[in-house]
This record gives structure tokens, sequence and C-alpha cells, in this order.
């Protein structure tokens, strides 16, 4: 029994061994799967730097040490340490390195929460990990050869020993307008190399890299440097064309000259100014736009309706380019070479068409011109062109924006001129229209109207119009119809008032138009135009009178004279000898008694003027007083009241005889006042009675002042005894 216990006893410290040595076999085979050295890159005379990774996620956030060994390159034998650095990357370096002329193993111990894990041991050869520090472009100048070259000095950052020249090889790179062109080389430090076959007026970027050959796997970090060339006169004229239009002035055009730059590297250098001119065929005459600098594109010139011929030139530092020639028609000539035939544009994306054509028969084209622009039409400036060789038949427009119309159109080059053109409009993707048809009324009658509509500028169609769609609605009830074109009628409506407005359609969605009120059946009365008309007859109403309320002013409330200011002001000044005068006119001018005295209420009577007077200075020596008789128009201006002369007025018969042979005094002063219209000097004495009648409410008054007089009584009978018998003189 014991022994049998013994020997179950042996078998199972046996199962545990085992067991213990195949896990730990596991484990390592494992170890050496999730965690290995990759490569190692070695930095002459810096650092060793090796590089692993692990396919254990767990391992991410485990710390590494990485050890460096020397090791004997046949026996891999006897270790020597060089260093070990500490990381939780996947990469470490190791420094300083005295020489690459060793052999070396590394390995990796990953730490992690559950133990260590080593990575095998990575053996490698140092010349063959060594990579080379950036070689160094000392300078770079132009070559002195006729040819385009480049001279190119370079050396090496490292001190290179001799025995190791023969195994460097340098690699360089020089790129223009995204054209590369590269070389290796086997070269020494500080060595000259020359890059040929360059093209002028270019900028070039230089690189240099180096290798040791030793180590195929490793090249140095690149080193660059930026160049230009000498520039050469440009040695292909630019791309020219021509846009024509008739001009203000009669016999006259204006033409737009378009053109595009010299394309590289036909350009040798930058362009500075282009030169542009036309002459005329047919005599002298020339047009010039001058100097115009590189940013120009175009030029107008007004030219006569004479065939003529332009050139533009494109100059840069080194000299002129060749000219380029177009031939301008004569605006008479009626001969016109016929178009080639769009026959597909085909939208490839939204910025892109594709345009297709036809040439003409029987028509030897040296070249097209496809014409594109966007719709509406801005200028000659805003026109995109490009020249397309004789074979080709398809172009490909890029840079297009979805929704905007284009106008595309293909023109034939023959050998002296250009031929007729045939347009196309075209989108790269339509859109839904941005505004609606505005709707007028053509006419309407008792159950139907007649619609019309403006058609959408194409602009804001942003597509092709598919139909239109008329919208009517009436008490809430809503109906619609189509129609294809700008005009319908609409027929078998009912009385009242519609709301109607009419809706364009393209492939991606419409748009509608204002809404309007139109009444039907209501005595073919058109609302609108009823209320338009009302609301212009009250504006009519409300503005004339206001424009004429200072003539409206002085119709209904005329100027009245104010009493104050006329020449009786002066009476309220009278004097004593005033009283004198009144009495004693009253007895020199009688009344007749044979005539009878009615009133001026019972009858009709006329303010007349009787008689005027003043008074002049007394001479002594003289030994008359000379006095001058006066009558005014019966019916006196209303100014004339009371005139700056003091007016005696009574009234007369019109029936009456008025003494004739007076005539108006001029205008006397106030100081210088005699009776003049009754007395005379040289008249014989008339009877005045009969056609005199003096109202004494009108009795005149005479202010005598300083060397004045008055009139005595014996001095006015005087005077009646000498007027005239004959009045009419």
């Amino acid at each position: 029994m014991s022994q049998r216990k013994l020997c179950q006893a042996g078998l199972l410290l046996w199962m545990c061994v085992m067991n213990r040595f195949l896990d730990t076999a596991a484990e390592a085979a494992s170890s050496s799967t999730t965690l290995s050295i990759t490569h190692c890159v070695i930095m002459q005379h810096i650092h060793i730097t090796c590089y692993w990774k692990t396919t254990n996620h767990h391992l991410n956030n485990s710390s590494y040490r990485l050890q460096i060994n020397k090791t004997n390159c046949e026996t891999k034998q006897s270790f020597i340490t060089v260093g070990e650095c500490d990381t939780r990357g996947t990469n470490c370096s190791v420094q300083p390195i005295d020489s690459v002329l060793h052999c070396f193993h590394a390995d990796v111990l990953a730490s992690t929460h559950t133990g260590f894990i080593r990575s095998p041991l990575y053996f490698f050869s140092g010349v063959s990990a060594v990579k080379l520090a950036p070689p160094q472009i000392i300078n770079l100048n132009q070559s002195a050869r006729p040819s385009e070259c480049l001279q190119v000095t370079w050396g090496m950052n490292e001190k290179v020993y001799k025995n190791e020249e023969g195994y460097i090889w340098l690699q360089i790179e020089y790129t223009t307008h995204d054209q590369t062109r590269s070389q290796t080389i086997q070269a020494f430090p500080e060595a000259i190399l020359e890059l040929c076959d360059l093209h002028p007026g270019s900028k070039y970027t230089v690189r240099l890299r180096a290798q040791d050959i030793r180590a195929k796997a490793h090249w140095s970090s690149w080193t660059s440097i930026d160049t230009t060339t000498a520039e050469k006169a440009p040695s292909a004229a630019p791309r020219l064309w021509r846009h024509i239009q008739p001009a203000e002035e009669a016999g006259k055009r204006r033409l737009t000259l378009l053109w595009k730059p010299v394309s590289w590297p036909e350009v040798n250098g930058v362009v500075l100014s282009y030169s542009v001119s036309c002459r005329s065929e047919l005599d002298s005459s020339q047009w010039t736009c001058g100097a115009l600098n590189a940013s120009r594109s175009s030029c107008v010139l007004i030219i006569s309706v004479d065939p003529c011929h332009c050139n533009l030139t494109a100059t840069n530092s080194a000299g002129t380019s060749p000219p380029a020639h177009i031939y301008i028609p004569a605006h008479t000539d009626a001969e016109e070479l016929p178009p080639p035939q769009i026959t597909r544009v085909t939208p490839l994306d939204d910025t892109r068409l594709k345009v297709e054509w036809t040439a003409t028969l029987n028509q030897s084209e040296r070249g097209f011109v496809l014409q594109w622009s966007s719709v509406p039409y801005s200028g000659p400036t805003s026109l995109h062109w490009e020249h397309i060789n004789k074979t080709a038949r398809s172009f490909i427009l890029t840079g297009l924006l979805p929704e905007v119309p284009y106008n595309l159109s293909v023109v034939s080059l023959y050998e002296r001129q250009a031929g007729s053109d045939m347009s196309a409009i075209a989108f790269t993707r339509e859109g839904a229209p941005s505004v609606g048809p505005k709707m007028t009324m053509l006419k309407t009658s008792s159950s139907g109207i007649v619609l019309k509509w403006e058609p959408v500028p194409i602009e804001k169609l942003h597509g092709f119009i598919q139909h239109y769609t008329v919208l009517y609605s009436i008490n809430g009830k809503s109906e619609e119809a189509y129609a294809c074109v700008e005009q319908m009628s609409l027929t078998g409506l009912t009385t009242g008032t519609y709301n109607i407005c009419v809706m364009a359609h393209t492939a991606a969605g419409g748009a509608a138009g204002p809404w309007q009120m139109v009444a039907v059946g209501l005595e073919d009365v058109q609302v609108i135009p009823i209320l338009l008309c009302a609301l212009l007859l009250s504006f009519l109403i409300l503005i004339i009178p206001l424009c004429l309320r200072v003539r409206i002013k002085q119709c209904l409330c005329p100027t009245v004279p104010d009493p104050s200011k006329s020449s009786l002001s002066i009476w309220s000044n009278t004097n004593s000898c005033q009283h004198k005068l009144t009495s004693t006119m009253s007895s020199i001018i009688s009344i007749s008694q044979a005539t009878s005295y009615q009133g001026y209420c019972e009858k009709d009577y006329v303010p007349v003027q009787v008689f005027t007077y003043h008074t002049v200075r007394h001479d002594e020596n003289e030994a008359e007083t000379k006095t001058t008789g006066t009558y005014l128009d019966p019916k006196p201006a209303p100014t004339q009241a009371f005139s700056t002369h003091l007016l005696n007025q009574s009234y007369t018969k019109p029936d009456q005889a008025i003494p004739a042979g007076y005539k108006d005094d001029s205008q006397p002063s106030s100081a210088d006042l005699l009776f003049d219209s009754l007395f005379n000097y040289k008249r014989s004495q008339v009877d005045l009675s009969s056609y005199i009648h003096v109202s004494q409410s009108y009795a005149p008054f005479v202010t005598t002042i300083d060397a004045y007089r008055t009139l005595e009584l014996d001095e006015c009978s005087h005077f009646l005894q000498v007027l005239p018998e004959d009045t009419s003189t």
C-alpha cells in the first residue's frame, strides 16, 4: 500500500514539473511574438536608435528599457554594454557611439502589471545601419557655358574618413513647375556638380541627400535651396483673340482685343509689359493702346470699318516676344464662313461641362476657339475663351458654378480670318427659379379672362423652363391650369373676384409670381383701374388748390387801400386861411337856380376831377400868375381816388357835355399848389353852373406856407371874367 502511494506521488510531481515547463515555453513564445525590435539606425558619432513594435494592446501603457551591447560579428558572444535607455514609447536612443565598425545586439524589456516581457535579441552590423548626416549646399551659381546650367558646390556636415569616401553616394533633385528631374551619382565632398538643360527664367528647387552604399536602406535627410535661372526673351507669342461691337460714332467699330499670357516654358522669365497696335489695310491709319502692364489682359480700340491687322507683343527684362497677329475683316464683308455645329453639352459635375462639336464640311480649319460667358453678359472682359487644335472635337470646361447659365459658342479659325459662331445655353446643375412671372390681364368677359405674363429672365430661372401653372381661387376654392406658352385663356368662370398668379417650373422646382385680383362678370369693370383713377382724381383735387392758394386768396380777399397813407392825411394840418378860402370859393362858384338839384343817390353820377390847384412862389416883379387847366378820365383808376395832388370831386350826368381842351398837368409838388382848372388869365368867362355840381363835402383847402399866398375874392372874380368863351379849346 505504501509503495503504491509513493508511485502516485512521484507521478503527480512529474506532471507538475512538465506543466510548469510547458507554461514557461508558451510564455517565452508568446513574448517573442508580442514584442520585437524592427530595426536600428546609427547616426555616426552621435547615437544609436532602435524601433520596436508590439501586437498586445495591453503593452501600450507599459514602460520599456532598451539595452545595446557590442558583440563579436562572427561568434556573437562576449557582450560589451554600450548603453541603456528608458521610455514609454516605441523607440529609444543610446548615445554616444564612437564608431560604426562594430556589430551590435539589442533587446527590449517591457514592464507590465503581470510581470516582465523581454524581446528576442536583435543582431546588426554597424556599417549596414549607418545613416549619414544631411549634406550642405555651399554655393549655387549660374554656369558660364552657353546652355543653361547651374553649378552646385556641396560638402558633408561631419568628417568623412578617406577610406570611407568611396562609399558615399549623392542624390540630387531639381524641380520647377511640378516637373522634377533626379540623378544619383558617386560624389566626393566639396566637389562641383553641374545641372544642365534648365529652362531660362524659371524658379528651381534644388535638393541633396547622401547615403553610405553599405547601408542601402538609409538615406540622409534632404537639404534644399531655391534659385532662378537667367531670363531670355520670350520664345513664343501670346495667344490673341478679339470681340467686335458697333461704336457710337458713325463709321467706327469698337474692337476689344483679348489675350492670354505666354505659357511656360516659352515665356523665359517674367513678363513686364504688353504692346498692342492695329493698322488699317487701306490707308495709313493706326491705333494703339501703348505699353500696358503685365496685369492687363484686354485692350479697347475704336477703329474704322475698313479691314485691319492687329499685333501683340510681350516684353520681359531680356527682350520682346515674337508678335501675335489677328486679322479684323471689313464691316461690309458679306461673305461669312460657316460655324461648326455644337452637337452635345454634357454636365460632368457641379463645376464641369463637356462640349462636343462637328467641323464644317469642305473647309480646312487651322483650329477652333471655344468661348463661354455667364448670363447675363457683362462685357468683353467677362468673356472666357480657349484656343483648341484642329483635330479636337471636344473640350471640358472647368471652374464653373451650379445653377448659373453659360453661353457657349465654337468658332472655326481659317487661314486668314475666323468664321461665325454658333451658341448654346447650358447649366452644370439646374435649380428652382428665384422669382415667378409677372402677369397682366389682356381681356375680361362675363365668364372668362385672357392672361399674359412676361417670361422670367434665364439668370433668375436657374434652369430651363419646363411649363407654367396658372393658380386661381374664389371663395376659398382653388384651381390650376397648365400652359407651355406665355398666354392663356380661362373660360367658364363664375361671376366674382378671383385671385390669380402664375408659377414657372424648371426641372428642379417652381416659383410663383405676385397675386392679382381680377373681377369677372361685374359688367366687365376692372376694379384695380377704377381704384387707381379714383386715387389720382383725389390727389388732383387736393394738390391743385394747394398750388393756386396765392391766386385764390387774391381773388377772394382783394387788397383794400389804407386811407391813412393817402394825401388826405395832410388836411388835418389846415389853418384859418383854409376856412377863408372855403367861404370865398362858396361865393365864387354858385349853384345855378335854373338847374334842379338831385341827390347822387337818385341818378347815376360819375365822379369827375373838376380842378386841381397848386400855389407857386410869389414874385413881386411878376405881373401875372400862370395857370394850366387839366381834365382827367371820368373813370379814374382806384389808386387815383386820392392822389398826391389835392382833388376836388363832384358828380355829373353821363349825357352832359364835358368841356374839352384840357390836358393832364405833370405831377405837381405839394408845395406848389395853385388853381389851374377853372381860371386862366387869357380865357373868357364861361358859365360852369350847368356843368358842375360842387359837393360841399369836397370843398378844397389851400395851405399857405411862408412865401406862398392864397387868392383873394377879387382875384377870383377877375379870373372868371377873363375865361375864354370858346371852351372847346
